[in-house]
């Protein structure tokens, strides 16, 4: 009876005015079921970026012509999330649905980019590998920007570094499961598809189990100018989350140089077989995310002790890219494992303390809440089409070392950014 009670008191949305805030604690069943979805979503989308992408483009082309299909491939569908999560998120602001304003994006985005994965799998030409992982990316990027945006929506300024370490600690618990699943398998299509649907299921489950918002006024129809402003946010006017913006993305185009890139690195520059290429990345990333998991609790509880997000941002940053230097340096496989082990403990207290920046410095209305994410995202998805398309020339010229190492100097760059940041510690 306990469990029924609970279940009804959460599910049944709340009926908001467009500006309101959260004033009381989050409830237990969103701080336990958010960031297990947000797990699940990672998974589901990172199981494809992580190696199954690798794999399937190695095995509808040849050795001279597949990092060049594969920068193709993962350059367009980052261009798709880049795009797809802001402008969705944008809608789910406006949504007037009597679910919500998040749940219908969420289940939406989850199904649709679950039959994309179905299509990956089964993809038998580049052609069909790139169409699929592009709708698989509209798909699970609007169900993520629905996904986030419920923090600000649920969650009180005082515990939002803590909710955002459990929300930081999602994308390695992610990377982990659809790593650990890629190595149970031996073809592209069970690396997808299992992994997807396991993820998916959480997502839906969780979009049935929490209070949502519901807009009691109904927005005026969006025109031309205020869709493009979907994708972007006036620095003059918050100048703050413009510097954060681009103290984010730069730190991820370092941290992509190295995540994109590791199953031809072991296989081109250290010479790994083939066979072993899906173990080695799997035992990294395990690695890694063990690092980002302690770090990305602590950090977003640190920070919401000391008041320092700032501080906490430029530590975070200079030990990733401190990771890349020792990966780009390696002469064997057991010196990657521990640079990817520093990457993790970086990565996990940035991406806490990075999102409880950017909800602090969030204007004081609720109204585009998930837009502003969203605009975020780009920061985190731009660098995903960035990487590839100046890779392939880097790679030419120095190997995979040069490209780790270059994007190791823009982090550090980026890291140091943060402190333009003004009114807030």
């Amino acid at each position: 009876m306990a469990i029924e009670s609970l279940s009804e008191e959460t599910a049944a949305p709340s009926v908001l005015s467009p500006t309101a805030g959260p004033s009381l604690k989050a409830p237990r069943a969103y701080v336990i079921g958010m960031p297990i979805a947000s797990a699940g979503l990672w998974m589901a989308l990172l199981a494809p970026a992580l190696v199954v992408l690798a794999i399937k483009v190695s095995e509808i082309t040849t050795p001279e012509t597949r990092a060049g299909a594969l920068s193709l491939v993962a350059g367009a569908g980052a261009v798709i999330a880049l795009l797809a999560n802001p402008f969705f998120g944008r809608l789910s602001d406006r949504t007037t649905s009597r679910f919500g304003m998040r749940k219908p994006w969420i289940v939406g985005g989850a199904l649709i980019g679950l039959g994309a994965l179905f299509f990956l799998g089964l993809a038998a030409d580049v052609a069909g590998v790139l169409a699929a992982w592009v709708v698989a990316q509209l798909g699970f990027n609007a169900a993520l920007a629905a996904l986030v945006a419920t923090l600000p929506d649920q969650a009180a300024p005082a515990e939002r570094g803590r909710l955002s370490g459990l929300i930081g600690m999602t994308l390695p618990v992610g990377l982990v499961a659809a790593a650990y699943f890629a190595q149970l398998f031996d073809n592209a299509f069970q690396m997808a598809v299992v992994p997807g649907v396991v993820g998916t299921s959480l997502a839906i489950a969780f979009a049935f189990t929490f209070k949502d918002r519901v807009l009691t006024e109904r927005p005026a129809p969006l025109n031309l100018r205020e869709i493009l402003g979907s994708f972007y946010f006036d620095p003059r006017l918050h100048p703050g989350l413009g510097w954060a913006w681009l103290t984010k993305f730069m730190v991820y185009v370092g941290y992509c140089a190295g995540l994109l890139y590791l199953p031809y690195f072991f296989a081109d520059q250290l010479h790994v077989a083939e066979e072993s290429i899906a173990s080695l990345v799997f035992q990294a990333t395990l690695v890694s995310s063990a690092g980002t998991m302690v770090t990305s609790i602590l950090g977003g509880w640190i920070s919401d002790r000391i008041g320092k997000r700032k501080t906490l941002v430029i530590a975070s940053s200079l030990i990733i890219m401190a990771g890349l230097i020792v990966i780009a340096m390696s002469p064997g496989t057991d010196q990657v494992l521990v640079g990817q082990a520093i990457v993790g403990l970086g990565l996990g207290c940035f991406g806490a303390v990075d999102v409880a920046l950017i909800a602090d410095l969030l204007p004081s209305n609720q109204t585009e809440n998930a837009k502003t994410f969203g605009v975020f995202n780009i920061a985190q998805a731009l660098p995903q089409s960035i990487v590839p398309a100046v890779a392939f020339p880097v790679i030419a010229l120095g190997g995979y070392p040069a490209l780790f190492l270059g994007g190791a100097v823009v982090g550090i760059i980026g890291a140091l950014l943060v402190t333009r940041i003004k009114g807030v510690k």
